[in-house]
């Protein structure tokens, strides 16, 4: 499954790009009043270069292909075909990096609460979900603390109603560059039955390429 929207626990099929700003579109307002700045032409121009960029080190997010064993004579056939599909790499995919399982908090908890938890687990996303364990939407760190971070009122009035979602089968390369294209932090993987499987935070994935991250440890 591509990239696609969830709204209140259910998937739509309104395009990403309809609901979620692109970063280069964005630059582009801003830089009508700040002529010092790079110019808006250059700033999408860049943009699209990283995309391009990821998209061109795919590699990157690619697992090695695996060593050929030797087969017995009567499977040669069998041994070559088997070989030709191991040698090449398999992409990375998002149930191979995603963190799992997601912290969750409920409609009836607090902002301070969910706070309270993010701080004792280190995270800087939640998930919010309804009495079945369906993902109704995502909470971030800046989402509370734009309402407070003691505030008594519940998540329900801070938390965002669509989310982009991945499936575990994403290839990772996609989720990289929705994370370069559009305003988002976190993409939470749910599976065909509408099941939360787990989340892939931008900043796992930045950890990933800057310390240049052997892949093999996802396989």
């Amino acid at each position: 499954m591509a990239l696609v929207i969830y709204d209140q626990g259910y998937r739509i099929q309104t395009p990403v790009d309809s609901l979620f700003r692109q970063r280069g579109v964005e630059s582009m307002q801003q830089s009508s009043t700040t002529s010092h700045l790079p110019s808006s032409g250059e700033k999408a121009q860049r943009q699209l270069e990283t995309e391009e960029q990821i998209q061109l080190s795919r590699e990157r997010f690619q697992l090695p292909p695996k060593d050929r064993r030797q087969s017995p004579k009567g499977y040669d056939q069998a041994g070559r075909e088997q070989a030709s599909v191991s040698s090449k790499p398999q992409e990375l995919k998002a149930a191979q990096v995603m963190s799992s399982p997601v912290l969750t908090v409920t409609t009836d908890t607090s902002l301070r609460k969910a706070w309270e938890l993010m701080q004792a687990q280190e995270v800087y996303h939640l998930i919010l979900i309804d009495d079945d364990e369906r993902a109704l939407g995502l909470l971030s760190r800046d989402d509370i603390l734009a309402k407070g971070t003691d505030s008594p009122v519940s998540v329900t009035q801070a938390y965002h109603k669509q989310m982009v979602v991945a499936s575990p089968s994403t290839p990772v390369s996609s989720i990289a560059a929705s994370f370069v294209r559009y305003d988002i932090g976190a993409i939470p993987v749910i599976d065909e039955q509408d099941r939360l499987k787990g989340i892939v935070c931008r900043t796992d994935l930045l950890r990933m390429l800057i310390n240049n991250a052997r892949v093999e440890s996802w396989a």
